[in-house]
């Protein structure tokens, strides 16, 4: 089948890897994927063999680079977007991915949410909702309105099965590359070592890097020893705390380098728990403790929970796992076997069978 994947622009963040990724997985089961890019300035981060293609004013299709910089915003960037798919020939695809909750409207205006699978891996109305302004409503509006265009949803983690306005039965999980995120054969835990902790450094309230960082400090006076190694993070923003590290590490590979330094990693994040997060699936992957707040795939048996937006719980769980050193390689080992359901070949199989349940529905 020939597939497209509209989207507002490229980013780093951990929604555009899967599509990338997804794409490539749809490539080598035999099918065509191309990505129409509302962006003419954004590349893609996260490398894809599929086809990119871009809109230019006049909403046709050009090659990236022959594409010309454009005003960039929501709305202009589903102007063109609409502009696009209206021109299309619907004969000249199967099948289009909608991702991003504003590439829907563009979709239904063109008439062709029939020929749609709608892939959910966040409830986006809640990021809109946590910034201040009239655009901020509206685009808040608009987005959460898109759960009611009866499209053929997909959703990347239980949660989102019947969560406030998204509702949907179909569930498909991200995948990892576990070529990349395997654990260290060497680095083991000893007391007298340093100890290294780390998270991602995230500025967003909902993120809970504050949270992080209040723990680090009080278990600072305890452990002089522990370092705080932050992904993404910029030096800057965490003056006045002692031995923290910021790291750039761009691609999976550096990534995963990244979590085979760590002895434990922090997750403390209070927005939409029970939802995939891929910093806890990759250092799960990559054999490190975890400490984090209720995403999915932690849970008891292979992590240590904390309760949200508390200190005192990240605190209280750090001092359980490291003086418990038999229940954290248990819990280490548990998680290795968790997180193989994630391996991208059966990540793109089973969206291969969901997309051709749609096409017979």
């Amino acid at each position: 089948m020939k597939i497209l994947i509209p989207v507002l622009g490229f980013g780093q963040f951990g929604g555009y890897r899967v599509l990338a990724n997804l794409a490539d997985e749809l490539i080598k089961l035999g099918h065509s994927v191309t990505f129409i890019n509302a962006d003419t300035i954004k590349k893609p981060y996260f490398p894809t063999t599929a086809e990119i293609l871009c809109i230019d004013k006049n909403g046709e299709l050009r090659p990236f680079d022959l594409a010309k910089p454009q005003k960039s915003t929501a709305y202009s960037h589903q102007r063109l977007l609409t502009r696009a798919l209206l021109k299309l020939n619907p004969k000249s695809f199967d099948l289009i991915i909608a991702n991003h909750s504003l590439t829907t409207i563009p979709i239904k205006i063109a008439g062709l949410a029939h020929k749609t699978l709608y892939y959910v891996q966040a409830y986006e109305p809640e990021f809109y909702q946590m910034k201040p302004g009239i655009r901020n409503r509206i685009l808040q509006f608009l987005s959460g309105f898109t759960y009611k265009l009866n499209l053929f949803t997909v959703v990347n983690a239980e949660i989102y099965l019947n969560f406030k306005k998204l509702k949907a039965s179909r569930v498909l999980y991200p995948g990892v590359d576990f070529s990349k995120f395997y654990p260290s054969e060497t680095k083991k835990i000893k007391k007298e070592d340093e100890i290294i902790i780390g998270t991602v450094g995230r500025l967003e309230p909902q993120k809970g890097t504050w949270y992080v960082l209040q723990a680090y400090k009080k278990l600072k006076k305890k452990y002089p020893g522990m370092k705080l190694h932050i992904a993404f993070g910029n030096i800057d923003d965490f003056r006045g705390y002692d031995d923290v590290y910021c790291f750039q590490p761009h691609g999976d590979d550096a990534l995963a380098d990244y979590y085979r330094t760590l002895d434990f990693y922090f997750c403390a994040g209070f927005s939409q728990m029970g939802a995939f997060h891929y910093p806890v699936a990759e250092a799960m992957g990559c054999g490190v403790s975890l400490i984090t707040t209720q995403y999915y795939p932690a849970s008891n048996d292979n992590a240590w929970l904390a309760e949200p937006q508390s200190v005192e719980d990240l605190v209280r769980n750090f001092e359980n796992a490291y003086n418990n050193t038999e229940r954290r390689e248990q819990k280490v080992h548990q998680a290795l076997k968790d997180v193989q359901q994630f391996n991208w070949d059966s990540v793109g199989k089973k969206l291969d069978a969901y997309i051709r349940e749609l096409k017979q529905s």
